[in-house]
């Protein structure tokens, strides 16, 4: 079983910035990389609700889903937003 990482919002920055610096083109292309809150229940809704307008989330949005300072960086697909949120996740 893969061990979760939780990180400070400071920290989920440096790693997404770092994600998307090692990923190419191609890849940043077909997914979205994403801070969200370390609960599931929270990431839920804060993926949920990202699915519906991605344009209107910046990093900050997961701040507003969170009662605490515990965020994850996930990758999702782009092209498989109506399946199962989590057999969609990928943790980084």
């Amino acid at each position: 079983m893969q061990k979760l990482i939780y990180m400070t919002f400071s920290e989920a920055v440096k790693r997404k910035r770092q994600f998307i610096k090692d990923s190419s083109d191609f890849t940043n292309a077909l997914y979205h990389c994403l801070i969200i809150p370390a609960n599931a229940e929270e990431s839920k809704k804060y993926i949920e609700d990202f699915k519906k307008s991605p344009s209107s989330f910046i990093n900050e949005s997961c701040k507003r889903y969170t009662k605490d300072a515990n965020f994850k960086v996930m990758i999702i697909p782009i092209v498989e937003f109506q399946h199962n949120i989590t057999d969609e996740l990928v943790n980084i």
